[in-house]
């Protein structure tokens, strides 16, 4: 009976088995069903998205600048936003790290294509670099950033969606340096002028600048106007928004090359030419033929300059020629003969240009060091306490054993005194130490750079913002531990973030970009008899330090202009100068002590002759206040020091006197 019961159990154990690895698959199968659509979703997803991408211009890019990455998407599905993201975590050559996840928001459209245009520094893609597209936590897309970094050369850019067009400047050199031409089609040509800070020269056709967008055409423009180069080819009607060209449209004709070969140095020449040029404007400088049939000419606009020609460089007759190549390297030698040292578009990661301002860091001081004599007296007040005092003190009392308890107590309360003194002097919040520069374009917007420093006495994050259109890249010292820092660049503003920053540790910012509210420095200025009068007024933001002009071999001292001043120049009031650099450093102080020293190195590395044309004066002065460049941390972190010293700079044209003449 018994031996029943136990088959019975058994066989209804059995049977609830069954039954419960029924419900099990089933359940599994179910979820299985269920799950699979989000798996294949997912794997669509990624599916859904190409990407391809340009680095530089026409894949060649220059190591010592932002470089331009053109990035073109498509996207299948429902309209969604994401991140293009850079990764970056290379040595530069001057001690420091480029450190951080470089991040630019972009919107993908239903079933369709898009576009973007990134800023990186040269110095980084030639270390290997890849670019994500990340949407919610998912990596969609990745894609190497790979180019030709080139060095001693000048890339000039030609604005042709025709890589053949380029060939008229094979052969060409400027200023001793091979130029290497590079086609690039309207969707190439760069939105900001970092980005066109790799380019010796722009090439165009009128009808080519026209095809241009705005905001390009914009950027074209203030690169010229900071110290760029742009050779328009062929004449034709104004282009809305751009100054004057030097050339005034006229009907087709042929007219003889002679000129061209004068102007090259060679012979013979390239015969007719087919040209569409009436006459020369006022200002312009004419380099080749008259003012009744001009060949070449030139106009100075801001910085940089306008070169014009009469004809197409794709003539039959000039690619014939056998001085053509001779004729464009006489152009670009020419044009930088005339643009002179007064460019204001650095080489941003050269070691020996504006990357040396990041040695701002240096200067960092977490403790201010009491004087000598303060620790000579509290070490004279020891010794007498502890000595001579606590001698006598004993001895009346008959008490010298005491000496065991009273001189060690006497020196932990020095030592505690001593600690409680250096808590005191203890920062207690973020240390800041920023240098910049800001080259005014005389028209209330200039190019600023800059680079700062940060330090605190406690860990944690910390964020900042600067201007939208700025091109950051966050730093560390190559001795220092790496934390995660991010920088989000949007049109409207640019976040930088730093996470988990150990104490005592210096963290940089490398920024530059255009700044559109600095104003300018106002000026009439005359030469009459070779000496220069005028006056000065401060239409900028800032307190101007240290104003001083230098005009042909003169240095004129102003002192400080507050915003709105005004000052004339005072007659005879100018010293002669040899060279204005370190005439300027003996009087600027600020640029030879604390932070001010990495500016002043900064500054020697500038070309003494950029004050020496007679039509043009120099105006430079430095400013203690905050400049958009050098931001502050957003939040509630307490800032202890906040030092910076920005150089600025302009040119102002010299009129001469008629009764002079």
């Amino acid at each position: 009976m018994v031996c029943k019961q136990h088959n019975g159990s058994r066989a209804r154990r059995k049977f609830r088995w069954r039954a419960y690895g029924k419900w099990l698959g089933a359940f599994i199968a179910v979820t299985m069903v269920e799950a699979w659509p989000f798996a294949a979703s997912a794997q669509v997803d990624k599916q859904a998205v190409s990407m391809s991408v340009e680095v530089g211009y026409s894949g060649y890019y220059s190591t010592d600048d932002w470089v331009p990455v053109h990035i073109s998407l498509h996207h299948n599905g429902a309209a969604t936003t994401g991140d293009l993201a850079v990764a970056v975590n290379e040595s530069l050559n001057n001690g420091r790290r480029g450190a951080g996840v470089l991040k630019w928001p972009i919107a993908l459209p239903r079933d369709g294509w898009t576009s973007k245009e990134i800023a990186l520094p040269g110095s980084i893609l030639t270390k290997g670099a890849t670019v994500s597209l990340i949407v919610g936590d998912a990596t969609l897309s990745t894609a190497p950033l790979t180019g030709n970094a080139v060095s001693h050369v000048a890339l000039v850019g030609v604005i042709s969606d025709d890589p053949q067009e380029t060939q008229f400047l094979a052969g060409a050199s400027s200023d001793s340096t091979p130029v290497l031409p590079v086609a690039l089609d309207a969707s190439q040509v760069p939105v900001a002028v970092d980005l066109l800070a790799g380019l010796s020269a722009m090439v165009a056709s009128i009808p080519e600048l026209s095809s241009l967008s705005t905001i390009q055409q914009n950027a074209l423009r203030e690169w010229v106007k900071e110290g760029g180069l742009l050779i328009v080819t062929g004449a034709g009607s104004p282009l809305p928004g751009w100054p004057n060209l030097p050339l005034i449209a006229g009907a087709p004709s042929q007219v003889s090359a002679q000129p061209l070969a004068d102007f090259a140095g060679v012979q013979p020449s390239a015969g007719a030419l087919a040209t569409d040029a009436a006459a020369v404007r006022g200002n312009a400088r004419i380099w080749a033929g008259s003012n009744q049939i001009p060949l070449l000419a030139s106009e100075q606009v801001g910085r940089g300059q306008i070169w014009q020609t009469a004809f197409s460089p794709m003539d039959p007759h000039l690619l014939a020629w056998t001085g053509d190549a001779q004729m464009w390297t006489a152009i670009f030698r020419s044009a930088v003969l005339a643009r002179g040292a007064v460019s204001a578009v650095p080489a941003l990661f050269s070691e020996s240009g504006a990357l040396s301002l990041t040695s701002v860091g240096d200067a960092l001081a977490p403790l201010r060091m009491p004087s000598l004599s303060t620790f000579g007296v509290v070490f004279f007040i020891y010794i007498l306490v502890a000595g001579p005092l606590a001698f006598f003190w004993l001895h009346r009392r008959r008490k010298a054993t005491w000496a065991w308890v009273v001189l060690p107590v006497l020196s932990a309360m020095t030592t505690v005194g001593i600690y409680a003194f250096g808590g005191s002097e203890r920062p207690k919040g973020l240390l800041l130490d920023g240098v910049g520069v800001i080259d005014l374009s005389g028209d209330g917007s200039g190019l600023a750079y800059a680079a700062e420093a940060f330090m605190s006495p406690d860990s944690g994050d910390f964020r900042l913002q600067l201007p939208g259109g700025s091109d950051v890249l966050p730093l560390t010292s190559d001795n220092q531990p790496l934390t995660k820092s991010i920088v989000t660049s949007r049109a409207s503003a640019t976040d930088v973030s730093f996470y988990g920053v150990p104490r005592w540790h210096v963290r940089y910012l490398y920024t530059s970009g255009i700044d559109r509210e600095c104003g300018e420095i106002a000026t009439q200025f005359t030469d009459a008899y070779g000496l220069l009068f005028g006056t000065v007024e401060n239409d900028t933001p800032y307190t101007l330090e240290d104003v001083a002009v230098v005009w042909k071999g003169t240095m004129v001292r102003l002192g400080t202009l507050i915003p709105g001043q005004t000052k004339t120049i005072p007659v005879g009031g100018g010293s002669a100068t040899v060279s204005w650099i370190s005439d300027y450093g003996a009087y600027n102080r600020a640029l030879t002590h604390g932070i001010g020293r990495s500016l002043g190195a900064y500054l020697s590395s500038w070309t003494p002759s950029a004050s020496a044309s007679e039509t043009e004066a120099m105006l430079i002065a430095t400013t203690a206040n905050r400049t958009p460049q050098l931001p502050t941390p957003v939040g509630e972190r307490r800032v202890t020091s906040a030092k910076t010293l920005t150089l600025i700079r302009e040119y102002a044209p010299v009129s001469r006197s008629l009764e002079a003449d």
